[in-house]
């Protein structure tokens, strides 16, 4: 691993703890901010960047079931799960982590056809 603790380029609003934080970091990182873009396409209000970091606790980065737009019977708890997994403050502990194939599998993705997409 190269030490890239330095490297901070990206938007603030989409910037993972450890990057923000100057840590070394990896694709992790952009699985947290995979996971800011899919809340803010959920937001009821279509709120920007800005302001989605104030729809997110400070404290665990999780969001919340109010806000989403989703209303099909088991989606909501599916869609927020995978947001809070990608959320994670820990990046070995962030949905990806250990592989594309986590969130490929995820339950609130597990019906996409990958091979035809």
């Amino acid at each position: 691993n190269k030490d890239n603790a330095s490297d901070t380029s990206g938007t603030p609003g989409y910037m993972a703890p450890e990057v923000i934080r100057r840590r070394n970091h990896s694709f992790p990182a952009d699985y947290f901010a995979l996971g800011v873009m899919v809340y803010e396409f959920m937001l009821e209000d279509g709120r920007t960047s800005a302001k989605t970091d104030k729809r997110l606790d400070a404290d665990s980065g999780k969001a919340s079931e109010s806000g989403f737009r989703i209303t099909a019977e088991g989606m909501v708890h599916e869609s927020i799960d995978f947001v809070n997994s990608l959320l994670l403050r820990d990046p070995a502990a962030r949905l990806g982590a250990s592989g594309i194939q986590e969130i490929k599998q995820h339950e609130w993705l597990r019906q996409v056809d990958w091979v035809r997409l």
